[in-house]
């Protein structure tokens, strides 16, 4: 019967526990701008959340660039986003999630409206040499038609 009432106890606080995740608006709002959910987005924006609000340090803008959500992305930059914005350790920024997941159309919306095709990422390395590393050589030819410049960080190693 203790066995029981623990199992049933467990299995309460769990479902509980499940339920407030479930529930929390920032799991529903980031999730939404990932899955390009503009209804639900929309029904949280700047009801609390602002343009440029952060969630573990990345912007809406960046998590819809790196889910190629090109129409998320038009809605955080009409709204004002900061197409330039870097995570703090990573330094990436949206631009790099989007040429990094190889959404051309992404890449190339935010650069046409003014996002740094030679901001460098941790370590002062170049998108294109992160690029270049992974094999993903059309992207930096299409980055090097946009502008972009193999300026950074030419060691063997970066740091």
């Amino acid at each position: 019967m203790k066995k029981m009432l623990k199992v049933m106890l467990a299995t309460l606080v769990l479902g509980w526990a499940v339920m407030a995740h479930a529930e929390d608006p920032h799991v529903e709002y980031t999730d939404a701008i990932g899955k390009g959910d503009l209804k639900v987005v929309k029904q949280y924006f700047n009801n609390p959340y602002k343009v440029d609000e952060l969630f573990f340090a990345w912007s809406g803008l960046e998590i819809a660039a790196n889910k190629g959500q090109l129409e998320m992305v038009k809605f955080f930059v009409e709204n004002g986003a900061d197409v330039n914005y870097k995570h703090p350790i990573t330094k990436m920024t949206a631009l790099h999630l989007a040429a990094y997941q190889g959404n051309k159309d992404v890449v190339k919306y935010l650069i046409d409206h003014g996002a740094d095709v030679n901001a460098k990422l941790r370590g002062n390395v170049s998108i294109l040499r992160a690029l270049r590393d992974e094999g993903r050589t059309d992207m930096v030819d299409f980055l090097i038609a946009a502008g972009a410049k193999d300026d950074g960080c030419q060691e063997k190693k970066c740091y």
